[in-house]
């Protein structure tokens, strides 16, 4: 029976921890489409930046780096506070099962997707959301697009990213 246990324990870090290497191996292809780029262009990137930054295939990019960066904080937020909650209270079952398991990391990946994609599918609000650099990540801290481009980089960099960083060392 404790054999059977520490399996199926041992199985769900597992299937958590390929859902934390899928959102990695996004930000990976994100790197090796922004070097093909940047070997297309060596030499002469002036000549094309403003055509590259306002380009589709720099507004994919972008998102899946955001897709790839926002699923990753995401889980490993989950996953401390999942461990946390394990070691801080023991003897209660607080712990997800399968479903619950499945349903939150379904739902961090549906979050991503929304926060990533959502830039690109309202245009009139964001502009050249992603294109406003080279490397196609939204850092809008300095020359924002719009309003609310400006605000949703804050609310998405500062707000998600620092409330995780604030918790990691808490937990």
């Amino acid at each position: 029976f404790l054999t059977c246990y520490i399996l199926i324990s041992f199985l769900y870090s597992i299937f958590k921890l390929f859902f934390l290497a899928g959102a990695d191996g996004l930000m990976g292809i994100y790197l090796f489409m922004i070097g093909a780029y940047d070997l297309k262009f060596r030499g002469e990137y002036n000549r094309h930046a403003q055509a590259w930054m306002d380009s589709s295939q720099c507004q994919v990019i972008g998102s899946l780096a955001m897709l790839s960066t926002e699923v990753s904080v995401l889980l490993l937020t989950y996953l401390t506070l999942e461990k946390y909650i394990c070691i801080v209270y023991p003897f209660h079952y607080l712990t997800p099962g399968w479903r619950r398991t499945v349903s939150i990391l379904f739902g961090i990946w549906v979050f991503g997707f929304v926060i990533a994609f959502l830039p690109l599918a309202c245009k009139g609000l964001f502009r050249n959301f992603y294109g406003t650099n080279g490397v196609c990540f939204p850092l809008h801290s300095e020359q924002p697009e719009t309003p609310w481009a400006h605000v949703y980089s804050i609310v998405i960099f500062l707000g998600e990213h620092l409330f995780s960083c604030l918790l990691f060392p808490i937990a």
